[in-house]
């Protein structure tokens, strides 16, 4: 895994709060990117670029069917940049991010390179992602169906594809951004699962600390 020095969300998962709906265009869409890039300047530069970046890469390359990257951006971006909407196919939208952040991150470092390794996920962590996932789909099925008109399971199954097939870690920075878009309640055990869970992935103090609030809904 590699190192991440930031306090907050970092990835893919990083991104889909700034196009976080409504999404007025008052910025264009590879700026958008780019103001996630930089968002924090405490942050390693080039780090944020490339932990886009990998996820990008990671989800575009995956065996995943194209539906489930655009339900999860979707859903996680709350409509935001709706991909459907704007006839932007899912693998396609990867590619251009991956492409604004390759460049970003070539910047920062151009001697650096923009090589995306596979993961080497244990058993044991797609487990527990996988466990969240499965915990939070009942009462995320009905604000999943209510906003975004999805079946019951759709949105959770989507989620578990990404932790089990493409990286778990992923799948976690995912769920708490549906959860967190979608307002879904949880509970204080939850809560402190995903506490537990951000500790073995090595998360900063205000990345699982963002969907706290939502133990007293």
């Amino acid at each position: 895994m590699a190192a991440n020095h930031s306090d907050w969300d970092f990835g893919l998962s990083r991104l889909t709060k700034f196009f976080f709906g409504p999404w007025f265009h008052e910025r264009t869409v590879d700026e958008t990117i780019a103001d996630a890039v930089l968002a924090y300047s405490d942050e390693p530069a080039g780090e944020a670029a490339s932990a886009i970046l990998a996820d990008a890469v990671r989800l575009e390359q995956s065996s995943l069917p194209t539906e489930v990257i655009t339900t999860v951006w979707t859903v996680a971006s709350y409509g935001g940049y709706n991909l459907a909407s704007f006839g932007v196919d899912g693998r396609d939208w990867l590619r251009q991010v991956a492409a604004v952040c390759s460049e970003q991150a070539r910047q920062a470092d151009p001697a650096g390179a923009s090589v995306v390794e596979p993961v080497e996920a244990s058993d044991e962590s797609v487990r527990a992602v996988v466990a969240a996932i499965a915990a939070a789909e009942p009462a995320l099925a009905a604000k999943a169906e209510a906003f975004f008109g999805h079946e019951p399971g759709e949105v959770a199954r989507a989620l578990e594809l990404v932790a089990a097939q493409v990286d778990p870690d992923l799948g976690f920075r995912l769920l708490l951004r549906v959860l967190n878009a979608c307002r879904v309640p949880i509970s204080d055990a939850q809560y402190a699962q995903y506490e537990a869970l951000g500790e073995v992935f090595g998360y900063g103090r205000f990345h699982v600390s963002d969907v706290a609030h939502q133990t007293r809904w």
